[in-house]
């Protein structure tokens, strides 16, 4: 398991979704450079996390304010969330919590999870194979994201010439 941390949350202007990039605490797996973990997630979560990590308060409580009162209601404790696995361009997350010496594991979706994490303090893991499999260099992925909403402005751009031109 590689400790990480929000690195970022960006916006996707094509899919127009949110990406989350996870990005190790420390560098852990030796002789490959630090990558980042980019997550493409609901605009919804992305919102929940970003809303938590900028301090954000709202007088009644959101999606997954309304799970950390309930685990904590239950006299339960998050341990941890991990990123376990991703199939077919599909990452998988669990969700450790414990409630004395009783652990539980529950198979979430990363975004939630991290909205979880972000709540309650937890750890953020992923699996080795995971960032092994699907990480990137953040830099280079960072230009990529601005080169595809520059060619996307452009082409916006000289859609609306060629409406005016007709």
């Amino acid at each position: 398991m590689i400790k990480v941390k929000i690195a970022d949350l960006m916006f996707d202007e094509v899919s127009q979704m949110g990406i989350v990039l996870l990005e190790e605490e420390t560098q852990q797996i030796q002789n490959v450079k630090k990558k980042v973990l980019p997550i493409w997630i609901g605009m919804f979560e992305a919102q929940a996390i970003l809303f938590k990590l900028q301090n954000l308060f709202f007088p009644r409580p959101l999606t997954h304010d309304l799970l950390k009162n309930i685990i904590e209601t239950l006299k339960f404790s998050v341990e941890y969330v991990i990123i376990t696995k991703i199939e077919n361009n599909t990452f998988f997350a669990e969700i450790h919590i414990k409630k004395d010496k009783e652990k539980f594991v529950i198979d979430s979706r990363p975004s939630d999870a991290l909205a979880l994490a972000v709540r309650v303090d937890a750890d953020i893991y992923v699996n080795e194979e995971v960032i092994l499999q699907a990480g990137v260099d953040k830099e280079e992925f960072i230009k990529e994201q601005k080169d595809k909403l520059l060619k996307q402005l452009l082409e916006f751009i000289d859609e609306e010439d060629n409406k005016l031109k007709h």
